[in-house]
């Protein structure tokens, strides 16, 4: 009694953890339980066959029903589907039981399948209701926690699996018991999460769901950047996939331990996207900071490459094997934030949905590949990492240049916090980070740096060509990015011209816009400023760097 009162005091954030934690740690339990006790009835020598099939089975639902689910997310109240959906999953863990107690292959798979099923469903409902429960400003750290005691409940669960198939001596049947109390759990954290209602969408369930695949792509097309964040996420259930898939064969040829204890080493990646996933939420603070992106996925690409390289280095691996998960947490958290803030609240569940399926399409993929790199091309396991590797080093390149803005927002706020320590004043004028055009009479180094370092939005400068650094590398290396252009007169910045039109789209993609003229334009630039005022309203803040005069700045808002 004492221990349910203290879930009473659980936040509805924390209800909903614990749901999807159980929910996460029951489908590693049963899919490495199959895992096993097919191992253990066929021979080592169909691993590679078994955890292939496991792992394309688990994926179909994710394919068929995501377009499905997002719908009911957006359409429906969040929280009555998921109690609904983990009444389904207790049902489906007793069929699980009965299948291991017949020994039927085709009986265990049905089960997986349907467990696929409910995570399919639960999926864009768990990270739709993260927005509705939680504020704002703490989106960043709630996804790091999401994302971290998920990937804990695959560490959970990976153990459990190999705990209870090693104290029970393979008995399938009493150690299936413990994913059928889980279950039961889960149904009692999910009761409660507060009823939330309906996000206001009218739109109909429809069978069809590739067509549906197909309008929610065109909408996601609509703002690149919210397309780059969803590629990018996906990308990471691919290699993510891959990896747990590969880290069976890896321990058997390369490091000389049994599956089971192959299973142990999978839950070092975990332990550390769950870490990860900690520091990118504190790393991120009150905003979404898609810098981190680079930085996660390029270690990711070297830790892979890298275990190829030292597979006679068992110490090596096991750090290695940690770090991809710990790149892989600052990796995914900042773009998983990213897709819940940009989606528009109506089409959220569904933009979530679309992310699923083109991830499980890439966890369908990451099993093909397994078996065409083994079975057909015949490389070794520890290849197979270097093959990765070098697939994700390609994918993570192409999207750093698609958000470059941000990734250049993210090396200036560094900048601006450790080099030139600048101080905002007034911060509220900026009404909800909403895109705005900051007009400045001073140089445009180090000042751009500041303002941009001060931001949560990506920004381009506009820099007449008398103030501009030409002699500066950094300002050049801008220029090439897009992000600082140079102008030739005062003329050319009013709203009515080619570089007013692109100043208005900028803002209408919500990219910051900073305009920075000589003093000697002070006086000029008035008749300007009033210009932009009949587009845009307009506030003032203010900023300082360490041992200099305020920055005072008038800016439009969108």
């Amino acid at each position: 009694m004492k221990c349910m009162r203290r879930f009473a005091h659980l936040s509805p954030f924390g209800y909903l953890n614990c749901t999807q934690f159980l929910g996460a740690m029951n489908d590693n339990i049963y899919k490495l339980l199959i895992v096993f006790c097919f191992i253990a009835l066929e021979g080592k020598e169909a691993s590679n066959k078994i955890i292939a099939s496991v792992g394309a089975i688990y994926v179909l639902p994710f394919l068929f029903l995501s377009s499905t689910a997002g719908t009911m997310a957006d359409r429906f109240s969040k929280r009555s589907i998921i109690v609904a959906v983990k009444f389904v999953e207790f049902f489906v863990m007793l069929l699980g039981l009965v299948s291991f107690y017949m020994g039927s292959k085709v009986l265990a798979y049905g089960a997986l399948f349907l467990l696929a099923c409910h995570s399919a469903i639960f999926a864009p409902c768990k990270y739709g209701i993260v927005p509705e429960i939680v504020p704002a400003d703490r989106i960043s750290k709630a996804n790091g926690i999401v994302t971290s005691c998920t990937y804990s409940a695959i560490i959970v669960g990976t153990f459990l699996a190999s705990f209870l198939t090693d104290i029970t001596h393979y008995n399938f049947i009493l150690s299936s018991c413990a994913a059928i109390f889980f279950a039961a759990l889960g149904i009692f954290f999910s009761l409660g999460i507060p009823k939330t209602p309906p996000s206001g969408s009218q739109k109909e369930i429809s069978p069809r769901f590739i067509t549906e695949l197909f309008i929610n792509l065109k909408l996601i097309f609509k703002q690149p950047s919210l397309l780059s964040a969803v590629l990018g996420s996906s990308f990471f259930l691919f290699v993510g996939s891959y990896a747990q898939l590969n880290m069976i064969p890896f321990a058997l040829e390369a490091l000389g331990l049994t599956d089971v204890q192959g299973g142990y080493l999978f839950l070092l990646t975990a332990l550390g996207i769950g870490a990860g996933s900690l520091l990118a939420g504190k790393l991120s603070g009150k905003t979404v900071e898609l810098g981190l992106v680079p930085f996660g996925g390029y270690g990711i690409a070297a830790c892979c490459i890298l275990l190829s390289i030292c597979q006679d280095n068992l110490a090596l691996e096991i750090i290695l094997i940690t770090l991809i998960g710990i790149f892989g947490g600052l990796y995914l958290v900042p773009l998983d934030s990213y897709i819940q803030l940009a989606s528009p609240k109506t089409i959220r569940g569904q933009v979530i949905a679309t992310t699923n399926f083109l991830g499980f399409c890439g966890v369908l993929l990451s099993a093909g590949m397994l078996y065409f790199l083994s079975e057909i091309v015949g490389l070794k396991a520890a290849n197979g990492f270097l093959v990765m590797g070098i697939i994700a080093a390609i994918f993570v390149t192409g999207i750093t240049l698609a958000i470059s803005g941000y990734v250049t927002r993210f090396f200036y706020m560094i900048l601006a916090r450790y080099k030139f320590r600048a101080t905002v004043n007034g911060k509220e004028s900026l009404q909800g980070h909403a895109a705005s055009i900051f007009f400045s009479t001073l140089p445009s180094w180090p000042w751009s740096a500041i303002l941009i370092g001060s931001q949560s939005r990506r920004m381009k400068l506009f820099v007449l060509r008398e103030t501009s650094d030409k002699g500066s590398w950094f300002q050049r290396f801008l220029q090439k990015l897009r992000i600082k252009h140079s102008v030739s007169s005062l003329a050319e910045l009013e709203p009515d011209t080619k570089t007013g039109t692109t100043i208005l789209e900028a803002i209408g993609r919500g990219t910051s816009v900073a305009i920075f003229l000589p003093k000697e334009f002070a006086e000029e630039i008035r008749p300007l400023k009033a210009k932009w005022q009949h587009h845009l309203p307009v506030a003032f803040f203010s900023f300082k760097e360490k041992h200099s005069a305020p920055f005072e700045a008038e800016l439009t808002q969108l």
